[in-house]
């Protein structure tokens, strides 16, 4: 939600507004708008970083410490992303996100419509929704079943037991 909830619930207090957030991550990779692979965390305040998250080594003759999973990584996500927060800015993400979460809840109704199915929610918080099949439309098929047709079709969609 930390890429979904400023710009579609800006009244939802979720962040450093409530005491006990001390960090929020979010995946750049996701709703961000970015390649797979960025993904960020800040904190609260400086001292509230988990000591065991922060990586040291010995570069150029002194201590280095990294925040980073490896070392040596290119920073071009690092740069899309700011790229993509300057082009759309606030109202480009809002309307990017307004839309997800209208093709989500325009799925999830049309999916509820189908009797094998019950909906566990309607993706109007966030651009996700969930299903399971009903008793009695599990005898001859499952949701793995469906999962591999849709597949067939160019939608990956996961099955879960």
């Amino acid at each position: 939600g930390g890429m979904v909830a400023p710009f579609l619930q800006p009244e939802l207090e979720w962040d450093f507004r409530l005491e006990r957030v001390s960090s929020i991550n979010t995946s750049g990779h996701k709703y961000g708008l970015v390649s797979p692979g960025l993904g960020w965390v800040i904190w609260r305040s400086q001292d509230l970083l988990p000591e065991d998250l922060i990586f040291r080594v010995s570069y150029l003759g002194g201590d280095m410490p990294s925040l980073a999973l490896n070392f040596s990584r290119p920073g071009s996500q690092v740069l899309v992303q700011y790229y993509q927060f300057l082009r759309l800015g606030f109202a480009g993400y809002r309307a990017v996100q307004a839309a997800s979460r209208d093709v989500a809840m325009y799925l999830a109704g049309e999916i509820a419509a189908l009797s094998p199915f019950e909906l566990w929610n309607d993706g109007s918080d966030i651009p996700v929704f969930a299903w399971s099949l009903r008793h009695g439309y599990t005898e001859n098929w499952n949701l793995y079943h469906l999962s591999d047709r849709l597949r067939m079709h160019g939608w990956q969609v996961p099955a879960y037991p």
